[in-house]
């Protein structure tokens, strides 16, 4: 083959210009070219080292998965739908007495609201507990004087029974006999 590359441009429709390169300068075109793919190398060759990596963890990945499911495919229980049922019943269950509950809590709701009027209308009964005050100061002062009879009573009693071991028959022989 020659060393010689004859190339046609075309730049318009009638002038036609043929370019010879020469083999020196095919020599240095293979060079550059040369050193252009080396540099390509150090780009392709690790973006496509990394691509392998990355699809062997991604099928690791999907086995992992596809292998975890399998074991859960097989730890449910084959009787599955007959437990279903039994959990839709419970829910059910369940579902009515939060139904109940939720009643519960709304007349007790009912109830506060009612206790909480009928101590704002306690407010307004301010004269009555001054009253109620002043009685209890009666009341205590009739405690006392309850108190003050009970224990004269006491002393009464004492007086009396000694009076009716002074009033016996005997009492002058009792005082000189020493049992």
């Amino acid at each position: 083959m020659s060393d010689k590359i004859i190339r046609m441009d075309k730049q318009g429709e009638s002038k036609s210009k043929n370019i010879v390169i020469e083999g020196d300068a095919m020599e240095r075109f293979a060079d550059a070219f040369e050193a252009s793919a080396r540099r390509w190398e150090l780009i392709v060759y690790p973006a496509m080292l990394a691509f392998v990596v990355l699809a062997a963890y991604g099928f690791f990945l999907i086995y992992t998965l596809s292998k975890d499911i399998n074991t859960l495919a097989r730890g449910m229980d084959p009787q599955m739908g007959k437990h279903l049922g039994h959990i839709s019943e419970s829910v059910i269950y369940l579902s009515e007495n939060i139904r109940t509950m939720t009643r519960r809590v709304h007349n007790m709701s009912i109830s506060v609201d009612d206790m909480a009027s009928k101590m704002d209308e306690l407010e307004h009964l301010e004269p009555m507990l001054v009253n109620m005050r002043g009685m209890n100061g009666s009341m205590a002062g009739m405690n006392q004087q309850m108190e003050t009879m009970n224990m004269t009573g006491y002393a009464m009693r004492n007086e009396v029974g000694r009076m009716g071991d002074s009033m016996r028959p005997m009492n002058f022989m009792n005082n000189f006999v020493p049992w």
